[in-house]
């Protein structure tokens, strides 16, 4: 979502490689991936180590790397980085003497929890040229949760005319006029009445999730 508003918005293209792939580079094994780094101005991505979460972002045309990890980067952690995206570039075919490796100031998380929020704050922070500067308290984290939360509901696809249970319009072939709907009375969704079941219609129903 950050790639495309930024692309949209901007002549100087940004990459994002998805979690699996950016893994993959911070472990040593480089996919075979299509793009050529020359195209882009950076290429960002968010590592998952051990069920942590942190951003890297690469420069192709100014050989360095940006580590950002919500509990701060060790000497250990920021070569490691360096040596990744060296080894990524390299495979690419872009010159990568003098490469390096570096952090900017940010804030650290609070607890143990919310390193995927400030992971993706980090990114939304470089894409828009800001300092990576917010207000990191817990009432903030939780803030930031959900306003996240509210950006990938309000972007995505639009799923009104869907069943929230089998996730179809229709069952079985039936024709979509000829279906029974009810809609949670918690949440306000919507499902097939087969779908949950056949709760009787002049009740209350809640759905599973509530």
């Amino acid at each position: 979502m950050l790639e495309r508003q930024h692309n949209v918005k901007s002549p100087e293209k940004v990459l994002h490689i998805d979690t699996y792939g950016i893994t993959s580079v911070w472990n040593g094994k480089v996919p075979r991936f299509r793009w050529d780094p020359s195209k882009y101005q950076l290429l960002f991505g968010v590592v998952n180590e051990h069920h942590h979460w942190f951003l890297v972002v690469i420069y192709p045309s100014q050989n360095k790397t940006l580590l950002l990890d919500p509990l701060g980067e060790t000497a250990a952690k920021l070569k490691r980085c360096q040596d990744a995206s060296r080894a990524l570039m390299r495979r690419k075919g872009i010159h990568v003497s003098r490469w390096k490796c570096d952090t900017v100031p940010h804030p650290h998380q609070p607890d143990s929890t919310s390193c995927g929020v400030f992971a993706i704050v980090f990114a939304e922070k470089i894409l828009y040229n800001q300092p990576v500067t917010f207000p990191a308290s817990p009432k903030d984290v939780s803030d930031l949760w959900w306003q996240i939360a509210t950006t990938l509901l309000r972007d995505s696809d639009d799923l009104t005319n869907l069943c929230l249970h089998c996730g179809e319009a229709s069952v079985d072939g039936s024709p979509e006029e000829q279906l029974t709907w009810i809609s949670c009375d918690a949440c306000g969704r919507w499902f097939h009445h087969d779908c949950v079941g056949q709760p009787k219609m002049e009740e209350p129903f809640k759905c599973t999730a509530c």
